[in-house]
């Protein structure tokens, strides 16, 4: 799933920036410059269970827990004021965006309606502390989060509803 929520970015972002392609966005480490150029990096740097807004619930899917992901997103290009527009951009196309939409997800990504998506920036102290664990020199970057789901066991099927157990394939 959480490869679906990079691509549905990368999808998303490529489509609403001044970004020619999705071939502009890594998901690299965002230390590892490879092309020249204008580009956005997508780096995924947090995982955790989302007991808010979501409810684990079995549905036909199967069991289902939410989780919280989120990437650290910087911009990166041959000028600084290149790099602040790309980050503005990316910025404003976020913000227009309460939920991204079922219908524009990854496919891995659909059936649970629209998923959640929170942009903001890091605190100060917070900021410094990632850019330093990834031996980074200190950046802007953003921090989107996407709440999503992930199936923790198979839909029921009639043998197993009998047993209670899950039959092997």
């Amino acid at each position: 799933m959480i490869p679906a929520v990079a691509q549905t970015l990368a999808e998303l972002l490529a489509g609403e920036t001044s970004l020619v392609s999705t071939e502009q966005i890594d998901f690299n480490h965002p230390g590892l410059r490879a092309k020249p150029g204008p580009r956005l990096n997508l780096y995924c740097y947090h995982i955790r269970a989302n007991h808010q807004g979501q409810i684990n619930s079995l549905t036909s899917s199967g069991l289902t827990q939410w989780f919280d992901v989120s990437f650290l997103v910087s911009a990166w290009d041959d000028t600084a004021l290149g790099e602040q527009r790309l980050l503005y951009e990316t910025l404003m196309s976020l913000l227009q965006h309460c939920a991204l939409e079922e219908t524009h997800l990854a496919p891995a990504l659909r059936g649970y309606g629209n998923l959640a998506i929170a942009v903001s920036s890091l605190h100060p102290t917070e900021t410094v502390a990632i850019w330093t664990a990834l031996g980074v020199p200190l950046r802007p970057a953003l921090c989107v989060t996407v709440t999503i789901p992930v199936n923790l066991q198979p839909p029921p099927t009639p043998a197993n509803l009998q047993t209670g157990f899950a039959t092997s394939q």
